[in-house]
């Protein structure tokens, strides 16, 4: 049980990607950022990412390659400059695996930042690569989310 608890235990517990401090990261070689869309950049359903959080991106994006990994459907989003990969499903996320290994990503310089325990930080753990929990942007949520933040609460005690 203990194995699979550390695979839910993020590297990192920011209230929101202002916090996360990128220049650090990138001084200590990482490459690859990947984050979640739901409720990390944007509110759930949102089409446009906040500009402030498009910003941090785009700037970003200038030194490293940025994706966005939605498990949700495809949708028009304004304000990104970065690949997006819908539908991804993580925790599992073979096109993001695909993709990773077609841009040739060592899994030592990835990080994937997003909002959930069970589908961002356990794919990013089970990867290897560093990982990042942020609060949800918003409450309001996928019913599937719901029942998801439900079994957090249970595992909370144990990751912190």
């Amino acid at each position: 049980m203990r194995g699979f608890l550390n695979l839910l235990k993020p590297k990192e517990w920011k209230k929101s990607v202002f916090e996360i401090d990128f220049e650090d990261l990138l001084s200590r070689g990482f490459r690859v950022f990947i984050f979640d869309y739901d409720n990390t950049l944007a509110p759930w359903r949102a089409r446009k990412v906040p500009k402030e959080i498009s910003k941090i991106v785009e700037n970003l994006s200038e030194r490293a390659t940025v994706i966005v990994a939605s498990n949700g459907k495809e949708k028009k989003i304004e304000g990104l400059k970065c690949r997006i990969i819908w539908r991804a499903r993580k925790p599992f996320a073979k096109k993001l695996k695909k993709f990773l290994e077609e841009i040739g990503t060592d899994q030592g310089k990835v990080v994937v930042i997003g909002d959930q325990i069970f589908t961002d930080v356990f794919f990013g753990n089970r990867m290897g690569f560093y990982t990042i929990k942020v609060e949800p942007i918003s409450e309001r949520e996928f019913w599937g989310t719901k029942i998801l933040r439900f079994l957090e609460k249970l595992v909370f005690p144990f990751i912190r």
